[in-house]
C-alpha cells in the first residue's frame, strides 16, 4: 500500500466474540480456565481485506450482523481485531455511537475539551475551535451544564459539533446523520459536503442504501463478516435493494425513509395528477399522457432543492424514480408558493392500478425536506390484451428464415 494514496488497509481482518449462554459461564472460564469451551464463536468479521484511497467517499450496507459496524470500530480503534492488520493514516473522528465517550458527570464544555486531547488536539487548539463548536451545537448556556442534564437532541447536537471540528482526515459515520431537528440536519449534511469537497475520507454506513446513493461515490455491500460486492454506488446499491426485496426483509427506497421532522423548511400542500385538459384525473388508457401536478410552500431561503416523484405497483415494486437533480432543473430557492409539475409525455404502463409518491430533499437528496408516500392512485386501463408484465416495451419479430430470405434479396 502507498502511503500517499491509501488513508486505510485492513488486511486478513478477524473479529470473534464469544456468545455464552449464562453470564456465569462467562466467570467460570475465565476464572478455572476449563479447557471445556463454555462459548460459540460468532465470527462478525472473517478475513476481511480492503483499501480506502485518500479522498474516497465510500458507503458500507448490508442487513444486521453483516459486519458493519464492527469495522468501523476496528478502523476507530474502539475495538481490537482477533487477527489481522489495521492501518491508519491521518487523524481519524468516529461518529459511531453519539457522545459515547462522553463522561456525563462533566459539563459539555468538559467534554469537548476531552474529547479533542484525545483526538490529539492541544488545549490550545481546542480553545480556538470551541466558539466555533459551540455555535454550531447551538445549545446555549447548557455547554456548561454536566452532560447528564442534557436532553437527548443536545446531546447529539454537541457530539457531533465536537467530531467534526477536530479538523480530520478520516471520518467515520455510523448511522449518525439523522440528529437533532430538520434546520440542524442540513447544517450537518452542508458541513459534510464541505469535508468530501476538502478531500477528506470518508466511511459512512447506513442502512439507508438510498442516502448511501445520494452521498457516497463508492459502496461496499457486506454479508456474513465478508465483502459480498464492491463498486460504482448505484451498481452496488441496486443489486442489494434487489437482494433484500427477493430475500423478504423492507426495501430500502425513499418511500420508506420515514416521516421528516418537526420544523418543516418545506411543506408540500397539494399533489393532483392531470390529463391533457388539464383536469383531475385518475383512469387513464394505456399510452395516454397526463401530469403530476405539485405545489408546495418554501418558508425559507435555500439552494439546491431537489424535487422527485415515484411510481409503485401494487405489488410495492419500485417502477420509476424521477428527480429533478437527475434532469438538471433548479427550483426556486426563495421564500413563497411554488408548483412542480412532472409531465409524461406517453405512460406505457401495462393495465393495473399504481401509486405516487412525492418528496423534496436538500441539495445531496440525503435529507428529506417533506415527503408523501402512496399519496396518489391512478389505474391504467386497456380494451385489448397485448402483452404481460409491468410494461409495454416497443419491438418488432423475424423468423430465421425470414432474415435469410431478406439477405438473399440484397
Amino acid at each position: 500500500m502507498s502511503s500517499d494514496t491509501a488513508a486505510i488497509s485492513i488486511q486478513n481482518v478477524s473479529k470473534i466474540f464469544k456468545v455464552y449462554n449464562k453470564p456465569q459461564d462467562r466467570l467460570w472460564q475465565g476464572l478455572f480456565k476449563s479447557k471445556k469451551k463454555l462459548y460459540r464463536e460468532f465470527w462478525a468479521i472473517n478475513d476481511l481485506t480492503f483499501t480506502v484511497k485518500k479522498g474516497e467517499c465510500i458507503g458500507i450496507i448490508g442487513r444486521n450482523g453483516s459486519g458493519k459496524s464492527t469495522i468501523l470500530q476496528i478502523i476507530a480503534k474502539t475495538l481490537k481485531p482477533t487477527s489481522g492488520q489495521v492501518e491508519v493514516n491521518g487523524r481519524v473522528s468516529a461518529l459511531l455511537e453519539l457522545g459515547s465517550g462522553f463522561n456525563p458527570e462533566f459539563t459539555g464544555r468538559e467534554n469537548v475539551m476531552t474529547n479533542g486531547v484525545i483526538m490529539g488536539l492541544s488545549i490550545d487548539e481546542v480553545m480556538k475551535k470551541m466558539p466555533e463548536i459551540e455555535a454550531f451545537a447551538e445549545i446555549g448556556e447548557f455547554i456548561d451544564q454536566p452532560v447528564k442534564t442534557y436532553s437527548s437532541g443536545m446531546f447529539v447536537r454537541l457530539a457531533f459539533a465536537c467530531a467534526i471540528h477536530v479538523n480530520p482526515d478520516i471520518l467515520i459515520i455510523d448511522e449518525a446523520l439523522a440528529v437533532g431537528d430538520m434546520r440542524f440536519q442540513l447544517k450537518c449534511i452542508e458541513r459534510l459536503k464541505k469535508l468530501k469537497s476538502e478531500g477528506k475520507t470518508i466511511l459512512f454506513v447506513s442502512h439507508d442504501s438510498f442516502m448511501v446513493r445520494n452521498f457516497c461515490d463508492q459502496a461496499i455491500w457486506m454479508m456474513d463478516g465478508k465483502i459480498h460486492l464492491r463498486g460504482d454506488v448505484n451498481t452496488v446499491t441496486e443489486q442489494y435493494q434487489d437482494f433484500m426485496k427477493y430475500e423478504g426483509d423492507q426495501q430500502n427506497s425513499p418511500a420508506l425513509i420515514g416521516s421528516p421532522v418537526t420544523h418543516q423548511v418545506l411543506v408540500i400542500d397539494k399533489v393532483n395528477i392531470k390529463n391533457t385538459d388539464n383536469k383531475d384525473e385518475d383512469r387513464f388508457k394505456f399510452g395516454d399522457p397526463f401530469s403530476v401536478e405539485i405545489s408546495y410552500t418554501l418558508k425559507e431561503k435555500l439552494n439546491g432543492i431537489v424535487g422527485g416523484v415515484a411510481i409503485y405497483d401494487k405489488q410495492n415494486n419500485y417502477i420509476c424514480g424521477l428527480n429533478t437533480k437527475l434532469d438538471s432543473i433548479n427550483l426556486p430557492t426563495e421564500p413563497g408558493e411554488h408548483q412542480l409539475v412532472l409531465n409524461y409525455s406517453e405512460m406505457k404502463l401495462l393495465p393495473g392500478t399504481y401509486f405516487i409518491d412525492i418528496g423534496f430533499f436538500e441539495s445531496s437528496a440525503v435529507v428529506i425536506l417533506d415527503y408523501k408516500s402512496r399519496h396518489k392512485m391512478f389505474h391504467v386501463h386497456s380494451g385489448e390484451y397485448f402483452a404481460e408484465g409491468l410494461t409495454f416495451i416497443e419491438h418488432s419479430w423475424s423468423s430465421k428464415e425470414s432474415v435469410q430470405k431478406r439477405y438473399a434479396k440484397v
